[in-house]
């Protein structure tokens, strides 16, 4: 009895952080409830401008392992995101195969992105339609160069 107990917490912990901080592990960063109103971020790119967009801060030993596996097809880290109707971004999660994620530096890229992506804002235009984008995909490719 005193084991089901302690598995509980457990698992309810780590259920937060993985919600929160460990994007790389399957959670979300910046969680936001989608309202009954939305719209594919596809569909929404032309009511949308970017004002604010920077790139991630990736660990420094992301290069080391570019350089050794040159001849594998991991070059990018893909994240999901949507854009809510202040212009922040919220639902930030990883978007590639799950297989990517068996190296553990590429892994530790996915939390730098969603950080980058947390801190983007957007601006919607005037028109018709929800102001609330779904499903916005960012790519962050990486290249070594000579």
């Amino acid at each position: 009895m005193m084991r089901r107990v302690w598995i509980i917490p457990v698992g309810l912990l780590a259920s937060a952080c993985a919600s929160q901080e460990l994007v790389h592990f399957g959670g979300t960063l910046n969680p936001v409830e989608r309202p009954s109103q939305t719209v594919a971020c596809r569909q929404a790119q032309p009511r949308l401008d970017a004002i604010e967009r920077r790139g991630p801060d990736f660990p420094s030993d992301l290069v080391y392992y570019l350089f050794i596996n040159q001849g594998t097809n991991i070059r990018a880290v893909v994240m999901s995101y949507d854009v809510t109707e202040d212009g922040t971004t919220g639902n930030i999660r990883y978007g590639g195969a799950i297989s990517d994620l068996d190296n553990g530096t590429n892994r530790d890229a996915t939390l730098p992105a969603a950080r980058a992506i947390a801190d983007w804002t957007f601006a919607w235009s005037d028109g018709p339609g929800a102001r609330f984008a779904t499903g916005c995909t960012a790519r962050f490719d990486f290249t070594l160069r000579q």
